[in-house]
């Protein structure tokens, strides 16, 4: 039985300090995360764009945001919709072991440990861009809209310096103090995570991408959307459109009710 519990929250965003709200996903968010042809990273960044909205209540523009934030709101639609916990497994490849490593955390407090600093020698400028001090240079916080730009691109990382710094053309250190600068304004929450093997003891990293995790469990989870439109069409007779416009609370709610007297099709 599926749970009831989350079903849409509040997110500030750790680097602009955007606020936002999560709504519930409905039938037509669900059918959009099972049946749309775009890549993880795409796909991503469209479910943002769908289901959070700014404080005002005006549509996010989720290609916008720069990518610790579409990664922190990503992470929070997860929160919403299915629990603060997260677990990754892994297997142990330990001297063969093989035996299965449960990395789990809390959203909430992974947040909390990956906060933006303003680093030393940078000062903020005007409409995004942030200063070297020493006038080597200028540069902003890539967002969704560069990576889908690059992401086609032989170098994808050297063209996207390319795009969000002035001049375009750096000498390696002072591309490497911006990449530096670049990871304490925006610490990035795709990151190697760390677990211990109940069976050898052995430490175990895993890579944790944010975008594959959150676009794969949700995927997942909006798997059912079929069959609840059956159930539901079959029972009470209304359409697809009607069903598929539903709330996922909502839907849940009648989904539920039909299975506790016993309704099949």
């Amino acid at each position: 039985m599926r749970s009831l519990k989350h079903s849409g929250g509040t997110a500030r965003l750790p680097v602009s300090g955007l606020a936002l709200v999560v709504r519930q996903p409905t039938g037509e968010d669900d059918l959009n995360l099972r049946e749309a042809r775009l890549p993880v990273r795409a796909l991503a960044r469209t479910l943002a764009g769908r289901l959070a909205i700014t404080g005002e209540g005006l549509p996010l523009e989720a290609d916008s945001l720069c990518i610790t934030d579409l990664q922190a709101l990503l992470m929070r639609i997860r929160q919403a919709l299915a629990g603060d916990v997260i677990v990754a497994e892994v297997r142990c490849r330990a001297g063969g072991c093989g035996a299965r490593v449960d990395i789990s955390f809390h959203v909430s407090e992974y947040l909390q440990s990956a906060l933006p600093r303003m680093p030393r020698g940078v000062a903020r400028g005007e409409g995004g861009w942030f200063l070297l001090r020493d006038g080597a240079a200028r540069f902003r916080l890539p967002n969704g809209a560069d990576l889908a730009a690059v992401e086609s691109q032989p170098k994808p990382d050297l063209e996207l310096m390319r795009r969000c710094s002035e001049p375009a053309e750096l000498p390696a250190p002072v591309r490497r103090r911006i990449e530096k600068a670049m990871e304490s304004l925006a610490p990035p929450l795709s990151r190697p995570l760390a677990g211990t093997c109940p069976e050898c003891g052995k430490t175990v990293e895993a890579f944790f991408d944010v975008e594959e995790y959150v676009v794969r469990e949700l995927r997942q989870r909006a798997a059912a959307i079929y069959q609840d439109v059956h159930l539901l069409a079959f029972h009470y007779k209304w359409s697809e459109a009607q069903i598929l416009a539903l709330p996922y609370q909502r839907r849940m709610e009648y989904v539920e009710l039909l299975q506790s007297q016993g309704a099949t099709v």
